[in-house]
């Protein structure tokens, strides 16, 4: 083997965080390579998150036409074309694609379309070749989590889910998280029978208890059935798929066309394990995301905590910045995570099960959007706001569900990031009519002076 030339900054994945750390470095005069053995955007790209927005909007229209006659106007929807659904979901995913990979070459980055392997702290091995560098990230991603019970053939993941040919007459879906609903939400839209089974108590585990259960009713109202607090002990396959599990200690099964295991993904860190001190199952870092090596750091959804699309891009923010001289830390407190359903479910920061384990003295607000103005004239009125603060007035969390979730969490996070007090947020003018005031009118409660 020979070396090749040198160059500064190598980066180990071309996902979310590989990808805007390449874009960043490159912009910052860094001489960067990027190692990605499969597609360039990684899982959320090609897999992930653009491929099931694509669907879940082509989903929210045939929901809204079905809807329709309560608004006056009468339309009727005799079928849909999922081969046409199928081809939106490619387009928009091939065009974002394409996008990024024309950015990286059009700024110099070098694209190495190889498996690579960490040898020591400034070297990457790729096929026959090593290539040596001043700083290494490594954003590797993750993988979807195993069962601990046997995986049938012909059981979907979420890729085969996104590109199926077909919508299953039912589907059975292991796995109440943000995956598993939005996929419940899909394919219920186009006619499948859904059924969920949660091994946890209610689902969204780890998200707000009250809000969770409040969407699981609007599953539940449109036929989506739900086994919560339920293990799946058994999967067999021959015509159909046979689930044997238990539920409130009471043996059950049911029958599916197709089964989706959707019970979350698990940072990938085997090629790194000898290189790396691994913490739990994940890569160690330490606030300004640096590794047990010196000058490789580590970014997304390898190092665990949120594993999200957004949270790498802010991660990939603060590792160049740190490797060009500055000292920035990671709050991954101020994160919003959404479920992409209808209506959509968004938080940021605390839920109130954390703020009551850590012993945090705090108060809540709530607002309905059955008060809010917009949310009626639109005929959305499902869901709510709420807010935590403490005595300062100071926001430690927040959660939303609505038709629009996804957009207005970032106002809370927003007012977490730059200390906006509840005060200072409810003073704010807000857009009337508009669901954004459901969040003045929380802030309002919480600062003790609500108009309505």
């Amino acid at each position: 083997m020979q070396y090749s030339s040198q160059v500064r900054l190598g980066i180990i994945g071309g996902g979310p965080g590989g990808y805007s750390a390449a874009l960043r470095a490159s912009q910052k005069g860094l001489d960067t390579t990027i190692f990605e053995k499969e597609e360039i955007g990684g899982v959320c790209l090609n897999v992930g998150c653009i491929p099931t927005k694509a669907l879940i909007t082509c989903a929210n229209l045939q929901n809204s036409l079905k809807k329709s006659k309560r608004f006056g106007i009468n339309v009727e929807v005799k079928s849909s074309d999922w081969e046409k659904i199928q081809d939106f979901k490619a387009s928009a995913t091939k065009r974002l694609v394409l996008g990024v990979s024309n950015l990286l070459r059009k700024r110099g980055i070098g694209i190495i379309k190889k498996k690579a392997k960490l040898l020591d702290e400034f070297v990457i091995e790729a096929g026959s070749n090593r290539y040596e560098f001043d700083r290494i990230i490594i954003a590797a991603g993750s993988l979807p989590k195993k069962p601990t019970f046997p995986i049938v053939e012909g059981m979907w993941d979420s890729s085969d889910a996104i590109n199926s040919q077909v919508i299953p007459q039912s589907l059975t879906i292991i796995g109440g998280g943000v995956i598993g609903l939005e996929f419940a939400h899909i394919y219920a839209s186009f006619g499948s029978d859904v059924s969920i089974i949660e091994l946890e108590s209610e689902i969204l585990p780890g998200e707000d208890k009250d809000l969770a259960a409040s969407l699981r009713k609007t599953f539940e109202k449109r036929g989506i059935r739900f086994y919560i607090s339920a293990s799946v002990k058994e999967i067999k396959a021959d015509e159909n798929f046979k689930i044997n599990f238990l539920h409130n200690g009471e043996k059950k099964e049911l029958e599916a066309d197709k089964v989706l295991l959707s019970i979350g993904r698990s940072p990938f860190i085997q090629e790194f394990a000898s290189n790396l001190t691994v913490e739990g199952e994940a890569i160690k870092v330490d606030t300004h995301l640096r590794t047990s090596v010196k000058n490789i750091y580590a970014i997304g959804d390898c190092i665990g905590g949120n594993l999200l699309a957004h949270a790498a891009y802010k991660e990939a923010e603060i590792a160049v910045r740190n490797i060009l001289g500055e000292d920035i830390e990671i709050d991954e407190r101020v994160v919003p995570r959404v479920v992409y359903t209808n209506p959509e479910f968004a938080s940021v920061g605390f839920t109130e099960d954390e703020l009551k384990r850590e012993g945090m003295d705090f108060e809540r607000a709530r607002f309905p959007f059955s008060g809010n103005p917009r949310a009626i004239a639109s005929g959305e009125t499902v869901g709510e706001v709420k807010i935590f603060y403490n005595k300062k007035g100071e926001i430690l969390g927040g959660c939303i569900i609505n038709i629009e979730a996804s957009e207005l969490i970032s106002q809370v996070s927003i007012a977490m990031e730059y200390g906006i007090n509840v005060k200072k947020l409810s003073s704010v003018v807000f857009p009337h009519p508009t669901l954004s005031e459901a969040i003045k009118e929380a802030t309002s409660i919480a600062d003790g002076n609500p108009i309505h």
